[in-house]
């Protein structure tokens, strides 16, 4: 939704212990202590669309809803997306001991609502007055940080879903449309093979022109032409041109191309013309080069569907959709390597060098492997971003002593000495607005602390370096 604020709220109204009674917030208060919200409370009566307060506001007020529905919109990815709805009975806004300065989303009432409103100045007030309702406002801002870190971390999986998604369609188009171009091509000479093979039968061509025939196709079938030049391999095609010319064979361009490419050579059909009757020459070398193709396409399907295949065992590996969330030994490798696969395509729209640094014998670690793939997709994604067009990506595996540590190291310009102790914190980012949503490197140190771990940065211009390290005994060492 776009957002547009509605009209200012009404206000100056109070509300009497009867309406406040039955309010999930207030069950059991006394009824003197009800008084107290009555006589310090403000009644706000909102239409539907009418604002109750704005993100970047001053944190001014703790909300009560007592009708109506209320509901929290924040700005993710340059879309307005519900995050958060409150009912009556429940509160929403300031609360006591809370350090909230400023709201951090719009609310708008979803339909006619009714609300109190008391001052953030009355707060202290409230929990000398009432201590039953200070322990449940406590009990309140405890849940609010459980669900806004819920929330943080889900944000930061939908936008690493969302680079994921763009990386995964971008390196499946590749192979998918070679596949397709490649089963095109297959059905056009699977349409032309049974014509060639009648054209044959009526040529009475004898078992030793046929047994020639398909020895020629086996070679061109099992042979290796790695070994050959392109200016040995052009020289041969010129050679197979002229000699097909000068017999008047058809399209003997593409005939040519396909026979040098299989190794084949003029001496070869000289040979296959000596053991076939007279104007066979032409249907043969047709069926022969239709059977070479058609071979080469087959194994051209089988590479493009096995990179299809990897890819698909990639992202599932990556996110480890059949594997519990117990912490297992892992080997990092395996997760850095499918996270560069994953943003391979970022990389190579970058014009990124990636060079790769893994001890041989690296030691399994106790972890869980879906969660470090995410650290691993916000450190290398950081590090694109940072080096924008060009530079060289180094990522490095290796033991010391108890820990095992990973580098991400990039060539940018490094992280300016003013902001690299804030880089952690959430909602800081240093990219343009609508880029980052300042979660990811918050989440990436709360998931690698969770594994006895931390992140250490090392940054100056043309060098930062984002070192994790992770215990190799399942409770850390010491």
């Amino acid at each position: 939704m776009a957002w547009v604020p509605g009209p200012p709220r009404a206000a100056g109204m109070r509300f009497v212990p009867d309406e406040l009674r039955s309010l999930a917030i207030l069950e059991g208060i006394p009824d003197d202590e009800l008084h107290w919200f009555c006589q310090n409370g403000e009644r706000v009566e909102l239409g539907a669309g009418d604002r109750m307060f704005e993100r970047g506001q001053v944190a001014d007020a703790l909300w009560i809803v007592v009708e109506g529905l209320i509901q929290g919109f924040e700005e993710i990815g340059g879309q307005w997306l519900l995050v958060a709805t409150t009912h009556p009975g429940e509160v929403t806004g300031m609360l006591p001991f809370s350090r909230m300065t400023h709201y951090p989303r719009h609310t708008v009432a979803a339909e006619p609502s009714v609300v109190l409103r008391i001052d953030a100045s009355q707060l202290r007030d409230l929990i000398g007055v009432s201590h039953e309702m200070g322990r449940r406002l406590v009990a309140e801002m405890s849940d609010r940080v459980r669900g806004d870190v819920r929330l943080e971390q889900q944000n930061e999986k939908m936008m690493a879903l969302g680079r994921l998604s763009a990386g995964l369609a971008h390196e499946l188009n590749n192979p998918a449309a070679a596949v397709r171009r490649a089963a095109a091509r297959l059905s056009e000479h699977r349409a032309r093979l049974p014509g060639l093979v009648l054209a044959l039968v009526r040529h009475n061509v004898e078992e030793q022109g046929l047994s020639k025939l398909e020895r020629l196709r086996a070679q061109g079938r099992d042979g290796d032409a790695s070994g050959v030049s392109a200016l040995e391999r052009g020289a041969l095609e010129d050679e197979l041109s002229d000699w097909l010319e000068e017999r008047d064979v058809p399209e003997h361009w593409q005939l040519a191309a396909t026979l040098s490419e299989a190794g084949i050579t003029p001496e070869d059909l000289a040979e296959v013309a000596r053991l076939l009757p007279p104007n066979a020459l032409s249907d043969a070398l047709a069926w022969l080069g239709g059977g070479i193709d058609s071979d080469r396409i087959v194994d051209e399907i089988n590479a493009a569907s096995g990179r299809i295949a990897d890819l698909v065992a990639s992202i599932k590996t990556y996110s480890h959709m059949d594997r519990s969330t117990e912490h297992k030994p892992t080997d990092v490798r395996l997760g850095l390597d499918n996270t560069l696969t994953m943003l391979g395509h970022k990389l190579k729209k970058s014009a990124i060098r990636l060079e790769r640094e893994y001890q041989e014998d690296l030691p399994l670690v106790p972890a869980h492997a879906g969660e470090l793939n995410q650290v691993w997709t916000n450190l290398v994604d950081n590090a694109i971003d940072a080096m924008g067009e060009g530079g060289t990506l180094t990522v490095r595996a290796r033991q010391n002593d108890m820990w095992v540590e990973v580098d991400v190291a990039d060539t940018g310009p490094g992280i300016p000495d003013d902001v690299r102790g804030r880089i952690f914190e959430p909602f800081f980012t240093t990219k343009e607005v609508g880029v980052g949503t300042g979660l990811g490197l918050g989440i990436a140190l709360r998931i690698v602390r969770t594994h006895q771990g931390d992140i250490e940065v090392r940054s100056m211009p043309g060098e930062t370096v984002m070192c994790v390290r992770l215990p190799l005994s399942p409770s850390g060492p010491g």
